[in-house]
């Protein structure tokens, strides 16, 4: 068989984008390389999905479904075949609704590569089950909701056209892509002489030749983003005819912010206050501005109101919907998500949702994962039985890890979907073996709001009886009954989503990028789709629902003598959360969980450069190596997320030892709106650890 070049696009086990070229030879992956024609990505491509073919080529790679054999967590397995996983996976959900109803029954999803967790949320919906864990509410849906509420659409940084100033918060292009985002257009709008403001505690890459640095204290976004506000209101930097025409609530949303000025945000924030009015202005006066927002926004117990807030500098300042600012990307024209996941077909799914007895936002498709683990632990509001995990490691990925574990142990049954055993699947009682997504076809970036969808075509085959999520659900779903609403094959689901577009799914590989329009001023014909038909700087949605229709902020966290350091933590550049610890090419960069400490508190605690260190909070203690650096405040600490050690299987992969998540914990303050948890700003210690175990190979 000839040599063959495949076009797709990256899935570094999330959406994904990048556009690569996939060499493939008698049926096997023998390159992997950017693809320098792609419009998107325009020839760019990280380690992590250079590394496609070595997670996918790997010895360690799970290839036929798993039954458990012994207690949970030794290890024991039988192989089987497909038939008989998917009637345990039939039986087992059956025998629980019999006895309690489709709520005792929940699935758990991590980072979506595709249409799996459409297709998940299709099957949970058709069964009536309200029981669909998530991390959305600590990923992108804090900014989507509050954007939803004030402005009716997902602002996305206009990066097709000129810019004046960034605004970047809470994130780092150099390093990792906000999803939708790719960091090459950020450094391009550098380039073309935008400025930039940095809102990081981190001196970043961005920070060394920002225009302006705020070295924020971790956990007060909320009270820059007020104080910002603040300055823009009084010294009258807003956009008057806009703010006069378009918005509603500016005279509530002046009093909530006057008490915010610069001097008493400094105080709060560790920025000085003349930095505070400096960035402020030049981000009003540099029209168009845009915000170019991270995932870090979105960790803290106020982050919704954070979120709302920086919709609002983007409202004030005339920069929604303004070429080079912020913009509302429309969805190209296929399925509608709330079509493929049959969201009518579970009419009573808010009512029903775990979701309503902590009071969070009635509009959330899914359960916040600490939500789901503490109703499998307490049997609230619903007893929860079995429970089908895909593309996540929640032992890892988390907050309290070891609530997590008790909630797994805790159940009847609990099946997990993933390429490799992780410390979630080693206590699960069913593993599925999954697919890359170098090995069936799939769309990347559906159902988010950032206008666009790739196309990724399958370049070989599975090994072994490695199937990809999508065919696991679609045959578990016809088997469940609902076979009228599912597919003959997991090709027809790319068909149905495609089907408006006019395109089968190979001339849609062909063309690789389906956009849809980004509108400009829209709102001039239009209107905002809210309420009032305009900008709500005083949200009546929120009004309504009970929450605070105005920005507040929250408590921050403080220091004491017992824990005198604040938390906070990043995700290592070549890993995405947990994954790819396996991959010799990527471990190699980062052999070991590393936390950043400042020279001058390193010093005074007698702790060396690459010596283990001890990080403890209320909730526990873990170790990871010092990492010394002048870049952060000697009060903060920056651990390393998503460690366990694929290496040292007979150790459970020692999955406690430099667990982030062994840190958090969900017995603190949450966002009353989204339920998010406290992520960062925790109080730690930080000690020299007396020994740590030996680092085997990095071999598994």
């Amino acid at each position: 068989m000839p040599e063959k070049w495949i076009k797709t696009h990256c899935a570094r086990f999330d959406h994904g984008g990048c556009g690569l070229e996939v060499l493939v030879k008698d049926g096997k992956l023998v390159k992997i390389r950017a693809d320098k024609t792609d419009a998107y990505s325009e020839g760019y491509c990280c380690p992590k999905g250079l590394a496609g073919i070595d997670r996918a080529c790997h010895p360690a790679r799970l290839r036929q479904p798993l039954l458990r054999r012994g207690a949970r967590g030794e290890g024991e397995w039988e192989a089987i075949p497909w038939e008989r996983a998917l009637d345990i996976l039939v039986s087992e959900f059956r025998s629980a609704m019999a006895g309690g109803g489709p709520e005792s029954v929940a699935f758990c999803q991590g980072a979506p590569r595709g249409l799996e967790f459409f297709i998940l949320l299709r099957l949970a919906n058709l069964l009536n089950c309200p029981n669909v864990g998530a991390a959305q509410h600590v990923c992108h849906m804090p900014r989507e909701q509050m954007a939803a509420v004030t402005c009716g659409f997902f602002p996305v940084p206009d990066y097709d056209a000129p810019t004046r100033c960034i605004l970047l918060w809470g994130s780092d292009p150099q390093r990792t892509n906000e999803e939708g985002i790719l960091g090459v257009r950020f450094q391009k709008a550098l380039k073309q002489g935008a400025g930039l403001i940095v809102v990081d505690p981190l001196k970043s890459g961005p920070a060394r030749t920002a225009d302006l640095w705020l070295q924020i204290r971790p956990g007060t976004d909320d009270l820059l983003a007020v104080g910002l506000l603040h300055v823009i209101v009084e010294e009258g930097l807003f956009d008057r005819p806009f703010v006069e025409r378009w918005t509603t609530g500016f005279a509530e949303l002046r009093a909530a912010v006057r008490p915010f000025d610069p001097a008493t945000v400094s105080l709060g924030t560790g920025i000085p206050a003349e930095r505070i009015t400096s960035a402020a202005r030049l981000y009003a006066n540099s029209r168009p501005a845009m915000i170019h927002w991270g995932n870090a926004v979105e960790h803290s117990a106020n982050s919704s109101q954070t979120c709302r807030s920086l919709v609002l500098l983007m409202a004030l300042t005339g920069n929604l919907e303004a070429p080079g600012g912020n913009v509302k990307a429309e969805a190209p024209n296929v399925m509608r998500p709330a079509e493929l996941i049959c969201l009518k077909q579970f009419p009573g799914r808010i009512d029903k949702l775990p979701n309503r007895t902590w009071g969070l936002i009635p509009r959330l498709l899914t359960v916040p994962n600490w939500i789901l683990f503490h109703s499998i632990l307490d049997a609230s509001p619903y007893a929860v039985k079995c429970l089908y995990v895909q593309a996540t490691n929640p032992l890892i990925s988390c907050s309290e890890a070891d609530k997590v574990l008790q909630a797994l142990l805790k159940l009847d049954f609990l099946a997990v979907a993933d390429i490799f055993m992780t410390p979630t699947a080693a206590f699960a009682d069913l593993v599925l073996p999954a697919a890359t997504h170098l090995e069936y076809n799939d769309i990347g970036h559906y159902g988010l709001p950032h206008g666009h969808v790739f196309a990724r075509p399958k370049a070989v085959d599975p090994p072994g009886d490695a199937w990809p999520d999508i065919r696991i659900l679609n045959e578990w779903g016809k088997r469940m009954g609902f076979g009228s609403r599912f597919w003959d094959t997991e090709d027809r689901i790319l068909e149905a989503v495609l089907e408006p577009s006019g395109l089968a799914y190979g001339d849609f590989a062909a063309k690789g990028l389906l956009s849809g329009p980004r509108t400009h001023y829209s709102y001039r014909e239009k209107g905002f789709a809210t309420p009032s038909g305009k900008v709500e700087l005083h949200s009546s949605l929120l009004e309504e629902w009970g929450y605070s229709p105005v920005p507040t902020v929250g408590a921050h966290a403080g220091t004491d003598e017992r824990f005198p350091f604040l938390l906070t933590s990043r995700k290592p550049r070549y890993f995405f959360h947990s994954a790819y610890r396996q991959i010799e090419s990527l471990r190699e960069r980062t052999p070991r969980p590393t936390v950043m400490i400042h020279p001058d508190t390193a010093s005074r605690l007698g702790i060396a450069a690459g010596t283990p260190v001890r990080i403890s909070t209320v909730s526990g203690s873990v170790t990871q190596f010092a990492e010394l650096t002048p870049d952060i405040d000697p009060e903060a600490i920056f651990a390393d997320f998503g460690w366990w050690f694929p290496e040292r299987a007979d150790e459970m992969f020692a999955w406690k030892e430099s667990n982030l998540n062994q840190l958090t914990g969900s017995g603190g303050p949450t966002d009353p709106i989204m339920g998010t948890v406290q992520l960062r700003a925790i109080p730690c210690s930080i000690e020299k650890a007396e020994s740590v175990p030996a680092m085997k190979s990095r071999t598994p």
